[in-house]
């Protein structure tokens, strides 16, 4: 028979209280993931995929809701903080360097193709080509690896 105590000592106890050396260590792993080019990659993905997903629902409720609100002013405004903030987690990241390289390879799906694509039509039409190109680059590593 299984012994339930053994299964859910895996997963510690909420009421352990970890050492400072514990804590450090769990800090510092979880810093180190936050800076990690997959998590970056990841969260500029799933910004823009949930925006998306988000917005054509809350604009669709507003437009029954509210016929007089400007909706294309909102989905604008929505538009540029989120691809905005998507691009601060991607813009320093280095085609050339090999961990981000992997990284890329590693997450290389449809959905960063799409979002990708997004954003470079997004900055496009902003005119700022400095970040299309950034873009490009990551876009170009990323359909390879789709090939």
């Amino acid at each position: 028979m299984i012994d339930p105590d053994k299964i859910f000592g895996l997963f510690g106890r909420a009421d352990d209280n970890p050492t400072p050396e514990e804590r450090e260590d769990i800090t510092q792993q979880l810093i180190e993931l936050k800076e990690s080019p997959a998590f970056k990659i990841g969260v500029f993905r799933k910004l823009i995929l949930n925006h998306t997903n988000f917005n054509l629902n809350l604009l669709n409720m507003l437009k029954r809701a509210h016929s007089e609100l400007d909706v294309d002013d909102m989905n604008n405004a929505s538009e540029y903080i989120v691809y905005t903030r998507a691009w601060e987690y991607i813009k320093d990241l280095n085609a050339k360097d090999v961990e981000v390289f992997e990284a890329i390879k590693k997450g290389a799906n449809e959905e960063l193709v799409t979002t990708l694509a997004l954003a470079i039509n997004f900055f496009e039409e902003k005119e700022e080509y400095k970040k299309c190109a950034h873009l490009k680059k990551l876009s170009d590593i990323s359909r390879y690896f789709l090939e």
